[in-house]
C-alpha cells in the first residue's frame, strides 16, 4: 500500500492489474479492504486503484466544515492528477457511489465514466445514513468530549489502523468537531429535487460520461433512487441488482454471517462488459 499526502492527510490506496483504469470506492467509511475481493475480481481485465478516503481505513482522519462527501471527491481527483492516472472509471457503491458522481460533478476531466450500485436516495435512506454517520458521535463528543470520541468503535479502529490519529482526534477542539459533524449532516437532508443523496437532478443531468445503474433492491438503495438517476444522466444503463433484496437486508441487520460486500463480486462480469464495449468505441 502505497501514501500520498493531500492538506496533510495521508490517503492510502494500492494498484494492480493491467487494462483500462477503474477506481474502486466502498460504501459507508469503509477502508479500501472492504472491496479487495470485487477489486481482485475487476483486476483480471482492469487497472484497479484500491484507496482509503479521509476517516477511513488506513488514512488520517479530518474534521472541516466543507462536506465529507465532496472532500472525498476532491481528493480523488487529486490522487488520479498527482499520479498521472485519469481519466478512470469510478465505480462504486452507497458512499463509494455518492464519490464517483460528486467527482464527475466537480472535476470531469479526470472521468472516463462511471458505475454505480447501491445508489443512496429517497427520505427514509436520507435520515438513517444522516442519523448513523453524524449523530452518535456529536452525542459522544457532548457527553465526554474527544476522549469519548476517540474511544468509540469507529474511531479506535481509525487508531488502530494509523496511530497518528488519536493525536488527530485529540488535538481537535469538541466545538470544531461537532460543527463538523453538523454541517456534514446537511448533506443528507432529503430536498424535493435531490433524487440522490448530495446531487440534483439539474446536476445529474450535466454529467456527459457513459454510465452504468445497478438497480438497488433494500431499504437504504431503493429502486426508485437508482432508476431516477439512470433516467437523468443522459448515457446512462440500467441493469437489474446481481442480489435479493433478502440477501442484503439479512447482512445489513445480523440475521445472517457474511458482510454486503461480499455479494459486489457478482457484478464484475457486467462491469467488465460494459467498460469493454464503450472503451471499443472510443
Amino acid at each position: 500500500m502505497a501514501t500520498i499526502v493531500i492538506d496533510g492527510c495521508e490517503i492510502h490506496y494500492e494498484i494492480d492489474g493491467s487494462g483500462p483504469l477503474v477506481v474502486l470506492t466502498p460504501g459507508g467509511r469503509l477502508g479500501g479492504q472492504a472491496v479487495h475481493a470485487t477489486a481482485d475480481a475487476l483486476a483480471q481485465h482492469h487497472r484497479v486503484v484500491l484507496w482509503d478516503r479521509r476517516n477511513t481505513g488506513f488514512s488520517h482522519v479530518w474534521f472541516g466544515t466543507e462536506a465529507e462527501q465532496h472532500v472525498w471527491a476532491d481528493d480523488l481527483a487529486t490522487l488520479l492528477l498527482r499520479l498521472d492516472l485519469g481519466p478512470a472509471w469510478l465505480a462504486g457503491a452507497s458512499a463509494g457511489a455518492r464519490v464517483s458522481y460528486l467527482t464527475a460533478l466537480r472535476h470531469p476531466g479526470v472521468v472516463r465514466g462511471l458505475v454505480l450500485w447501491s445508489v443512496s436516495g429517497g427520505p427514509y435512506a436520507s435520515q438513517v445514513l444522516g442519523y448513523q454517520y453524524h449523530t452518535p458521535f456529536i452525542n459522544e463528543a457532548l457527553r465526554g468530549g474527544m476522549e469519548a470520541v476517540a474511544a468509540t468503535p469507529f474511531f479506535e479502529e481509525r487508531i488502530s489502523a494509523n496511530a497518528d490519529n488519536r493525536d488527530r482526534i485529540l488535538a481537535t477542539p469538541v466545538e470544531h468537531f461537532v460543527a463538523s459533524m453538523r454541517a456534514w449532516n446537511e448533506s443528507f437532508f432529503p430536498r424535493p429535487d435531490t433524487p440522490v443523496i448530495a446531487a440534483s437532478e439539474e446536476q445529474l443531468r450535466s454529467i456527459a460520461v457513459p454510465t452504468l445503474v445497478f438497480e438497488g433492491n433494500d431499504d437504504i438503495h431503493p429502486p426508485e433512487a437508482a432508476k431516477a438517476l439512470a433516467a437523468l444522466v443522459p448515457d446512462a444503463e440500467l441493469q437489474h441488482s446481481a442480489w435479493r433484496r433478502d440477501e442484503w437486508m439479512s447482512r445489513y441487520v445480523g440475521r445472517v454471517a457474511g458482510e454486503i460486500a461480499d455479494l459486489y463480486p457478482r457484478l464484475a462480469p457486467a462491469i467488465t462488459e460494459f467498460i469493454a464495449r464503450h472503451e471499443a468505441l472510443a
